[in-house]
Protein backbone atom coordinates (compact mmCIF):
# COMPACT_ATOMS: atom_id res chain seq x y z
CA UNK A 1 0.00 0.00 0.00
CA UNK A 2 1.19 3.12 -0.53
CA UNK A 3 2.73 6.14 2.47
CA UNK A 4 -0.76 7.67 3.16
CA UNK A 5 -1.52 3.88 4.73
CA UNK A 6 1.69 3.26 6.91
CA UNK A 7 0.63 3.11 10.48
CA UNK A 8 0.73 5.93 12.60
CA UNK A 9 -1.39 9.79 12.25
CA UNK A 10 -1.61 11.55 9.81
CA UNK A 11 -3.09 14.64 8.17
CA UNK A 12 -4.21 16.41 4.74
CA UNK A 13 -4.96 19.37 3.61
CA UNK A 14 -8.46 20.57 1.61
CA UNK A 15 -7.65 24.06 0.27
CA UNK A 16 -10.93 24.07 -1.44
CA UNK A 17 -12.46 23.85 2.46
CA UNK A 18 -9.47 25.77 3.85
CA UNK A 19 -9.42 22.79 6.21
CA UNK A 20 -6.68 20.01 7.79
CA UNK A 21 -7.76 16.56 8.10
CA UNK A 22 -6.59 13.73 10.59
CA UNK A 23 -6.87 9.94 10.45
CA UNK A 24 -4.88 7.25 12.11
CA UNK A 25 -3.82 3.76 10.59
CA UNK A 26 -3.47 0.32 12.12
CA UNK A 27 -1.98 -1.80 10.05
CA UNK A 28 -2.09 -5.62 10.50
CA UNK A 29 1.67 -7.70 12.17
CA UNK A 30 1.54 -9.68 8.57
CA UNK A 31 1.19 -7.92 5.33
CA UNK A 32 -1.21 -7.45 3.19
CA UNK A 33 -1.43 -5.34 -0.10
CA UNK A 34 -5.10 -6.28 -1.12
CA UNK A 35 -6.31 -2.71 -1.21
CA UNK A 36 -9.58 -4.87 -0.55
CA UNK A 37 -8.15 -5.12 2.81
CA UNK A 38 -9.02 -2.08 4.40
CA UNK A 39 -11.56 -0.43 6.55
CA UNK A 40 -12.36 2.79 6.85
CA UNK A 41 -14.34 3.48 10.19
CA UNK A 42 -16.39 6.92 10.67
CA UNK A 43 -16.19 7.96 14.91
CA UNK A 44 -19.14 10.63 15.70
CA UNK A 45 -18.55 14.36 14.77
CA UNK A 46 -19.91 15.74 18.00
CA UNK A 47 -16.53 15.13 19.78
CA UNK A 48 -15.98 11.47 21.30
CA UNK A 49 -12.72 11.13 18.55
CA UNK A 50 -11.50 7.77 17.97
CA UNK A 51 -9.66 6.04 20.61
CA UNK A 52 -12.66 4.01 22.38
CA UNK A 53 -13.32 2.42 18.78
CA UNK A 54 -9.44 2.00 18.27
CA UNK A 55 -9.41 0.27 21.49
CA UNK A 56 -12.55 -1.93 21.28
CA UNK A 57 -12.28 -3.02 17.12
CA UNK A 58 -8.71 -4.26 17.54
CA UNK A 59 -9.70 -7.66 16.33
CA UNK A 60 -10.49 -6.25 13.36
CA UNK A 61 -6.73 -5.60 13.10
CA UNK A 62 -5.42 -8.04 15.71
CA UNK A 63 -7.50 -11.31 14.96
CA UNK A 64 -7.73 -14.04 17.89
CA UNK A 65 -6.87 -17.56 17.25
CA UNK A 66 -10.75 -18.34 17.69
CA UNK A 67 -12.18 -16.11 15.50
CA UNK A 68 -14.23 -17.81 12.99
CA UNK A 69 -13.43 -15.32 9.94
CA UNK A 70 -11.01 -16.88 6.71
CA UNK A 71 -9.11 -14.25 7.17
CA UNK A 72 -6.80 -14.04 9.78
CA UNK A 73 -4.45 -11.33 8.88
CA UNK A 74 -6.42 -8.68 10.14
CA UNK A 75 -7.78 -5.85 7.98
CA UNK A 76 -5.88 -1.87 7.75
CA UNK A 77 -7.97 -0.12 9.62
CA UNK A 78 -8.28 3.86 8.85
CA UNK A 79 -10.00 6.04 12.06
CA UNK A 80 -11.19 9.54 10.23
CA UNK A 81 -11.45 12.36 12.78
CA UNK A 82 -14.37 14.43 12.02
CA UNK A 83 -13.62 18.92 11.25
CA UNK A 84 -13.15 20.00 14.63
CA UNK A 85 -11.52 16.68 16.12
CA UNK A 86 -8.22 16.05 17.29
CA UNK A 87 -5.90 17.58 14.84
CA UNK A 88 -8.60 18.33 12.56
CA UNK A 89 -9.30 21.66 11.67
CA UNK A 90 -12.29 23.46 12.68
CA UNK A 91 -14.15 25.35 10.00
CA UNK A 92 -14.14 28.99 9.52
CA UNK A 93 -17.82 28.82 10.76
CA UNK A 94 -19.83 26.74 13.45
CA UNK A 95 -22.70 26.36 10.61
CA UNK A 96 -20.81 24.28 8.65
CA UNK A 97 -20.90 20.95 10.76
CA UNK A 98 -24.13 19.23 9.63
CA UNK A 99 -24.16 15.79 8.92
CA UNK A 100 -23.88 16.52 4.59
CA UNK A 101 -20.93 18.64 5.49
CA UNK A 102 -19.08 15.70 7.62
CA UNK A 103 -20.29 12.99 5.23
CA UNK A 104 -18.48 14.97 1.85
CA UNK A 105 -14.97 15.29 4.32
CA UNK A 106 -15.22 11.47 3.62
CA UNK A 107 -15.21 11.95 0.02
CA UNK A 108 -11.84 14.32 0.20
CA UNK A 109 -10.59 11.41 2.54
CA UNK A 110 -11.23 9.03 -0.26
CA UNK A 111 -9.32 11.12 -3.07
CA UNK A 112 -6.82 11.37 -0.72
CA UNK A 113 -6.26 8.06 0.05
CA UNK A 114 -6.24 7.19 -3.73
CA UNK A 115 -9.10 4.81 -3.71
CA UNK A 116 -11.73 4.41 -6.30
CA UNK A 117 -14.35 3.30 -4.21
CA UNK A 118 -13.99 2.77 -0.08
CA UNK A 119 -13.96 -1.45 0.41
CA UNK A 120 -15.73 -1.31 3.68
CA UNK A 121 -17.09 2.25 5.47
CA UNK A 122 -17.94 1.65 8.89
CA UNK A 123 -19.94 4.12 11.40
CA UNK A 124 -20.63 3.74 15.00
CA UNK A 125 -23.81 6.22 16.63
CA UNK A 126 -23.40 9.41 15.02
CA UNK A 127 -20.19 8.50 13.11
CA UNK A 128 -22.85 6.09 11.49
CA UNK A 129 -25.03 8.52 9.98
CA UNK A 130 -22.04 10.30 8.93
CA UNK A 131 -20.94 7.16 6.98
CA UNK A 132 -24.69 6.55 5.74
CA UNK A 133 -25.23 9.72 4.49
CA UNK A 134 -21.60 9.73 2.50
CA UNK A 135 -23.29 6.23 1.05
CA UNK A 136 -26.48 8.57 0.40
CA UNK A 137 -24.68 11.02 -1.44
CA UNK A 138 -21.84 8.88 -3.41
CA UNK A 139 -23.27 5.50 -4.00
CA UNK A 140 -20.67 4.31 -6.23
CA UNK A 141 -18.05 5.09 -3.96
CA UNK A 142 -18.86 2.41 -1.05
CA UNK A 143 -18.72 -1.10 -1.56
CA UNK A 144 -19.89 -2.12 1.99
CA UNK A 145 -21.39 -0.68 4.94
CA UNK A 146 -21.50 -1.36 8.17
CA UNK A 147 -23.30 0.44 10.54
CA UNK A 148 -23.18 -0.40 14.44
CA UNK A 149 -26.15 1.12 16.75
CA UNK A 150 -26.21 4.23 14.05
CA UNK A 151 -28.28 7.64 14.30
CA UNK A 152 -30.53 8.18 11.43
CA UNK A 153 -30.45 11.86 11.03
CA UNK A 154 -34.69 13.29 11.05
CA UNK A 155 -35.97 10.26 12.44
CA UNK A 156 -37.32 8.94 16.18
CA UNK A 157 -37.69 5.78 17.43
CA UNK A 158 -41.02 5.97 18.65
CA UNK A 159 -40.19 3.05 21.40
CA UNK A 160 -37.29 5.18 22.98
CA UNK A 161 -40.17 6.31 25.11
CA UNK A 162 -39.45 3.91 27.06
CA UNK A 163 -36.12 5.64 27.71
CA UNK A 164 -38.55 6.69 30.70
CA UNK A 165 -39.51 3.57 32.16
CA UNK A 166 -35.38 3.39 33.45
CA UNK A 167 -35.83 6.26 35.81
CA UNK A 168 -36.71 3.97 38.63
CA UNK A 169 -34.50 1.19 37.47
CA UNK A 170 -31.40 1.25 40.01
CA UNK A 171 -29.38 0.71 37.75
CA UNK A 172 -30.02 4.04 35.52
CA UNK A 173 -31.17 6.25 38.81
CA UNK A 174 -27.63 7.98 38.98
CA UNK A 175 -27.36 8.52 35.72
CA UNK A 176 -30.73 10.01 34.97
CA UNK A 177 -30.04 12.29 38.10
CA UNK A 178 -27.29 13.93 35.95
CA UNK A 179 -28.88 14.28 33.19
CA UNK A 180 -31.26 16.98 34.62
CA UNK A 181 -28.38 18.57 36.19
CA UNK A 182 -25.82 18.68 32.97
CA UNK A 183 -23.83 21.17 32.34
CA UNK A 184 -22.19 21.69 28.79
CA UNK A 185 -20.47 24.96 29.30
CA UNK A 186 -17.25 24.36 28.78
CA UNK A 187 -14.82 20.97 27.39
CA UNK A 188 -14.23 19.75 31.43
CA UNK A 189 -18.06 20.26 32.03
CA UNK A 190 -19.32 18.46 28.92
CA UNK A 191 -16.65 15.43 29.64
CA UNK A 192 -17.87 15.12 33.40
CA UNK A 193 -21.62 15.28 32.65
CA UNK A 194 -21.32 12.71 29.76
CA UNK A 195 -19.48 10.16 31.63
CA UNK A 196 -22.19 11.08 33.97
CA UNK A 197 -24.60 9.49 32.16
CA UNK A 198 -22.77 6.30 30.08
CA UNK A 199 -25.15 3.96 32.37
CA UNK A 200 -27.88 4.71 29.91
CA UNK A 201 -26.04 3.25 27.40
CA UNK A 202 -25.82 -0.34 28.43
CA UNK A 203 -27.77 -3.11 29.33
CA UNK A 204 -25.12 -4.09 32.19
CA UNK A 205 -23.92 -0.68 33.25
CA UNK A 206 -22.07 -1.92 36.06
CA UNK A 207 -19.88 -4.59 33.97
CA UNK A 208 -19.65 -2.55 30.96
CA UNK A 209 -19.25 1.11 32.02
CA UNK A 210 -15.83 0.61 32.93
CA UNK A 211 -14.44 -1.02 30.03
CA UNK A 212 -15.90 1.89 27.87
CA UNK A 213 -13.99 4.23 30.40
CA UNK A 214 -10.89 2.85 30.09
CA UNK A 215 -11.05 2.75 26.22
CA UNK A 216 -12.02 6.59 26.20
CA UNK A 217 -9.19 7.18 28.29
CA UNK A 218 -8.55 10.57 29.99
CA UNK A 219 -9.81 12.41 26.45
CA UNK A 220 -11.38 15.42 27.11
CA UNK A 221 -14.51 16.12 25.11
CA UNK A 222 -15.13 18.89 23.02
CA UNK A 223 -18.04 21.22 23.77
CA UNK A 224 -17.68 23.07 20.25
CA UNK A 225 -18.14 20.04 18.51
CA UNK A 226 -21.65 18.85 20.12
CA UNK A 227 -22.76 21.51 20.16
CA UNK A 228 -22.07 23.10 16.35
CA UNK A 229 -22.81 19.61 14.65
CA UNK A 230 -26.53 19.16 16.83
CA UNK A 231 -27.37 23.03 16.26
CA UNK A 232 -26.78 22.43 12.33
CA UNK A 233 -28.66 18.94 12.33
CA UNK A 234 -31.89 20.51 13.73
CA UNK A 235 -31.26 23.45 11.15
CA UNK A 236 -30.65 21.30 7.90
CA UNK A 237 -33.20 22.96 4.99
CA UNK A 238 -33.94 19.30 3.92
CA UNK A 239 -34.43 17.74 7.34
CA UNK A 240 -35.48 14.43 6.38
CA UNK A 241 -32.85 13.82 3.59
CA UNK A 242 -31.25 11.23 4.99
CA UNK A 243 -34.65 9.24 5.38
CA UNK A 244 -35.48 9.75 1.62
CA UNK A 245 -32.34 9.17 0.59
CA UNK A 246 -31.95 5.60 2.08
CA UNK A 247 -32.81 3.98 -1.83
CA UNK A 248 -29.49 6.03 -3.03
CA UNK A 249 -27.54 3.72 -1.51
CA UNK A 250 -25.76 0.84 -3.65
CA UNK A 251 -23.70 -0.27 -1.13
CA UNK A 252 -23.90 -3.62 0.63
CA UNK A 253 -25.26 -2.82 4.90
CA UNK A 254 -24.80 -4.76 7.79
CA UNK A 255 -26.75 -3.29 10.21
CA UNK A 256 -25.48 -4.10 14.12
CA UNK A 257 -27.89 -3.40 16.73
CA UNK A 258 -28.31 -3.55 20.18
CA UNK A 259 -32.04 -4.68 21.37
CA UNK A 260 -31.78 -2.64 24.48
CA UNK A 261 -30.54 0.53 22.95
CA UNK A 262 -32.04 3.27 24.55
CA UNK A 263 -30.11 5.75 22.59
CA UNK A 264 -30.66 5.31 18.92
CA UNK A 265 -33.50 2.48 19.24
CA UNK A 266 -33.91 -0.41 17.57
CA UNK A 267 -36.95 1.02 14.75
CA UNK A 268 -33.58 2.88 13.82
CA UNK A 269 -32.00 -0.23 12.27
CA UNK A 270 -35.75 -1.46 11.05
CA UNK A 271 -36.39 1.87 9.00
CA UNK A 272 -32.74 2.08 7.77
CA UNK A 273 -33.12 -1.90 6.18
CA UNK A 274 -36.46 -0.85 4.09
CA UNK A 275 -35.01 1.06 1.72
CA UNK A 276 -31.72 -0.20 1.40
CA UNK A 277 -31.88 -2.67 -1.17
CA UNK A 278 -29.05 -4.74 -0.18
CA UNK A 279 -29.28 -4.69 3.81
CA UNK A 280 -28.86 -6.97 6.97
CA UNK A 281 -29.92 -6.53 10.20
CA UNK A 282 -28.45 -8.41 13.20
CA UNK A 283 -30.01 -7.65 16.83
CA UNK A 284 -28.24 -8.83 20.14
CA UNK A 285 -30.34 -9.35 22.99
CA UNK A 286 -29.32 -7.64 26.18
CA UNK A 287 -27.04 -5.86 24.68
CA UNK A 288 -26.90 -1.80 24.68
CA UNK A 289 -25.54 1.07 22.22
CA UNK A 290 -22.06 -0.23 22.48
CA UNK A 291 -22.23 -3.84 20.74
CA UNK A 292 -18.29 -5.06 21.08
CA UNK A 293 -18.25 -4.49 24.81
CA UNK A 294 -21.63 -6.16 25.54
CA UNK A 295 -21.28 -8.77 22.84
CA UNK A 296 -17.36 -8.64 21.30
CA UNK A 297 -16.52 -12.05 20.12
CA UNK A 298 -19.97 -11.68 18.15
CA UNK A 299 -19.81 -8.66 16.87
CA UNK A 300 -16.18 -8.71 15.64
CA UNK A 301 -17.02 -12.06 14.30
CA UNK A 302 -20.32 -11.08 12.40
CA UNK A 303 -18.70 -8.17 11.11
CA UNK A 304 -15.52 -10.34 9.42
CA UNK A 305 -18.04 -12.76 8.11
CA UNK A 306 -19.35 -9.37 6.47
CA UNK A 307 -16.78 -8.57 4.96
CA UNK A 308 -15.02 -11.54 3.56
CA UNK A 309 -18.38 -12.92 2.35
CA UNK A 310 -17.66 -13.15 -1.51
CA UNK A 311 -20.48 -11.45 -3.72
Amino acid sequence: MSEVLDSGIHTFNVPAKELIFEYVVHRPSTENEDPHNLIVVQPPGWGLGSQYLENGLQGLWRPQDHTSATNTNGYTVVFFHSRGTDRSSRPLASQMSSMPDLASDLEDLRQHLHLEQYPVLLGHSNGGAIALGYAEMYPGRVSKLVLLDHQLVGFQDKRLLRLEATRIDPRYQEAWDSVMNRQTRSDEEFTESVRDIWPLYFFDPKQCVPELLRDIGDRQLSVWCYHAQGRCDKELLEPMQMVERLGDVQAETLIIFGREDMICGIGIAERTAKDIRNARVITYSECGHFPWIERRERTISDIRKFIEKQD
